[in-house]
């Protein structure tokens, strides 16, 4: 079965469509719900219109009544009673036809026999008369009845007298009888069709112009929809094929306005990203060069004779081989936690002992770098975390070798711990030198250290404290960075508290 999905149809030919066929609907529904209310409601007003004949019939009637002392005399003469309905409703009556109307006019002009038969100025033939030659156009209207003051028919035909209206026939505030009608339920009279059609017709004419008017304004707005759409393809290939830098126009504050906004967005941080890839080459290019230019110097030098194969010179060599496999071994335990391949066995732990441990581990590098180390604590030995043990000591020995790097001789490291917001809070304040404020937030960022000569007298590369991050981050707290008391930089961090009994030996 063939799809309409399948179509090659474009967003603005889409957009016209269900406009077009949106307004379409609406119009025709319209037209129909305005024809049918048209129709009905003139049917009630030909109706109201024949009520007022009818009761103008009936003051008529009553006057013949007056003259022929009774209804003998149009109940056995039907050609008074079609002349009423000539001069007063335009009826021509079930014998509408030339002939009929000529005998009308040869009894109406023979004199009266005895007194005077017809009302003051009434002929049977009035207003029969064409001015062009031709009977008057039916009317629509079905023949009236004439009934008694007992309903009882005189002249006309019907099944039920329920199914008539009557209108009284009323004589000095007596009802002498009745005429009857049946409503229309349609209209059948020439001139209310031929209006019914004109009306129809200029409804329809009204109808198309709608119709007309909603292409003419569909197309420029099916436009205006689709063009941000176009932008964000044209945006989107632009940045599939590298170009960062693509900006689109944002013209509206309405959903598409937002998605242009989110693109912009994504583009920067993709520019952001790449920046930082860049980056992140260049300065693990510049780390690895280094050790390597360093070790193909002294190799050379060894191999010409220059330098003497010496134990101190394979000693040199081998702290360049060391610092090189501890610079690749940080490089890839920080990508491994950046894609979140680090192993994290976890369970209930008390961080105070671990921390004791990783302070003790320090002591004697602190005393020997004229360094003084102290640790604080104020939680209780039940204050439990669900962490591991490896990767909490990964985490405070970095922290260690980062102050024993950069701090100046003399100096202090003091380590404190204890409970806070629910959770355990840990900070290493060390003394001269500190940083800028403006600095303290990239502190963890990968290769980044404050001093712009990248001197490797200060040690490292650069990634200990960004491998602290994502290692907290792995046990759901956070570290930041700011101004030591001591001068220097206090690491602050927080790592949620476990509830033992929920969790006790679980492992992740």
């Amino acid at each position: 079965m063939f799809k309409l999905s399948k179509l090659n149809l474009s967003i603005r030919f889409k957009l016209f469509s269900t406009l077009l066929l949106a307004t379409g609907s609406v119009v025709l529904s319209m037209y129909l719900v305005m024809s049918w209310s048209f129709d009905r409601g003139f049917l009630d007003y030909v109706n109201q219109q024949d009520q007022q004949k009818y009761q103008a019939l009936s003051q008529a009637v009553v006057r013949h009544y007056q003259i022929n002392n009774g209804w003998q005399k149009v109940s056995r003469d039907r050609t008074l009673w079609d002349a009423l309905l000539r001069r007063h409703l335009g009826f021509m009556g079930p014998d509408a036809h030339p002939k009929s109307a000529m005998k009308g006019r040869r009894l109406s002009d023979e004199p009266p026999k005895r007194g005077r038969e017809h009302p003051p100025g009434f002929s049977p033939s009035h207003d029969f008369k064409h001015p062009f030659g031709r009977p008057p156009p039916k009317s629509g209207l079905k023949s009236p009845l004439l009934l008694d003051v007992n309903k009882k028919v005189l002249i006309g035909r019907v099944k039920k007298i329920s199914d008539l209206t009557l209108y009284p026939i009323v004589l000095k505030g007596e009802t002498i009888g009745y005429v009857g009608q049946l409503p229309r339920d349609e209209l059948s009279g020439e001139l209310d069709l031929l209006f019914v059609q004109q009306q129809s017709q200029a409804f329809m004419w009204v109808a198309l112009v709608m119709v007309i008017i909603c292409v003419l304004a569909g197309l420029p707005i099916a436009a205006h929809l689709v063009k941000p759409i176009q932008n964000l393809s044209l945006g989107t290939q632009r940045l599939i094929s590298g170009r960062y830098k693509t900006v689109i126009p944002v013209t509206s504050n309405d959903e598409l306005g937002q998605l242009s906004k989110n693109f912009n967005s994504l583009a920067n941080t993709l520019k952001e990203n790449e920046k930082a890839r860049q980056r992140w080459i260049a300065d693990i290019s510049h780390e690895l060069r280094t050790p390597l230019a360093i070790l193909k110097a002294e190799i050379e030098a060894l191999m010409d004779g220059i330098r003497p194969s010496t134990p101190q010179a394979m000693a040199s060599l081998h702290d360049e081989v060391e610092q090189l496999n501890l610079l690749v071994n940080d490089l890839y335990e920080l990508s491994m936690s950046d894609i979140g391949a680090l192993n994290y066995q976890k369970s209930l732990l008390n961080v105070s002992e671990i921390l004791q441990t990783s302070l003790d581990a320090f002591q004697a590098e602190f005393d020997r770098a004229g360094l003084t180390l102290s640790f604080n604590t104020t939680v209780s030995k039940t204050s439990n975390i669900l962490a591991d043990a490896t990767r909490l000591r990964q985490l405070f020995s970095n922290l260690c070798s980062n102050t024993l790097r950069y701090t100046d001789r003399p100096g202090k490291l003091e380590v404190t711990l204890g409970e806070q917001s629910g959770g355990l809070h840990i900070q290493f304040k060390d003394s001269v030198p500190g940083v800028s404020d403006q600095e303290h937030s990239r502190l963890f960022e990968r290769l980044y250290r404050v001093e712009a000569s990248r001197n490797r007298a200060s040690g490292g590369a650069g990634l200990g404290l960004s491998i602290c991050h994502n290692i907290v981050a792995a046990h759901d707290g956070t570290i930041s960075a700011k101004a030591s008391p001591f001068g220097g930089v206090l690491i602050d961090i927080l790592l949620p508290l476990s509830n033992a009994k929920n969790v006790k030996g679980e492992t992740s």
